[in-house]
């Protein structure tokens, strides 16, 4: 992983920008979950629906309190419980949240990534990023950055780095504990 491309992928993140990266899976689009119009535009440039929501990438739960209502002990644990494979967790949401992020859902889907550089993009950034998979609807993902930058050439600031290999993130319900996704 390449300090530099992390420094310089906030940088563009800070300034309104989108991003690619490597997730647990394929490579990802992103950009600020508090900046509603880079939001905006992260949507409009992928031809997506806000109505299906987003999730938000976090290297730490506590870095998406602003977003969700507070949570137990008991449900901190649970998300920080290793896995054998990515989780994104519905979690209610504070009740300002923008539909841009959740869609027309009551919860929010928060992920404390594994993948190295997703994870140190988010540590430096120290705020949830959005995390949405880098293709325009309908079109294939990909695992790889020589596609990526192919694909995604002048659009958007790429990080290289390697993809965990993984299948697409369960999805459970923090509140219900039903997985909506296996």
């Amino acid at each position: 992983m390449n300090r530099w491309q992390i420094h310089l992928a906030v940088k563009r993140l800070k300034a309104g920008g989108i991003i690619a990266y490597p997730t647990e899976s394929v490579y990802g689009l992103g950009c600020d979950a508090s900046n509603l119009k880079a939001v905006s535009q992260l949507l409009s440039f992928k031809k997506r629906s806000y109505k299906k929501g987003l999730i938000l990438l976090v290297s730490d739960i506590n870095q998406a309190e602003k977003f969700i209502n507070p949570l137990t002990l008991a449900q901190i644990e649970k998300i920080n419980a290793t896995s054998d494979r990515a989780t994104t967790w519905l979690i209610d949401k504070q009740q300002n949240t923008s539909t841009l992020l959740s869609g027309t859902h009551e919860k929010l889907a928060i992920r404390v990534t594994t993948n190295p550089v997703a994870r140190a993009l988010c540590e430096v950034f120290d705020s949830p990023i959005i995390s949405t998979s880098c293709n325009l609807t309908k079109k294939p993902t990909s695992n790889r950055v020589s596609i990526v930058r192919n694909k995604m050439i002048g659009s958007v600031e790429i990080i290289s780095g390697l993809c965990c290999n993984q299948k697409p993130s369960k999805i459970i319900d923090l509140e219900t504990m039903d997985v909506l996704r296996n």
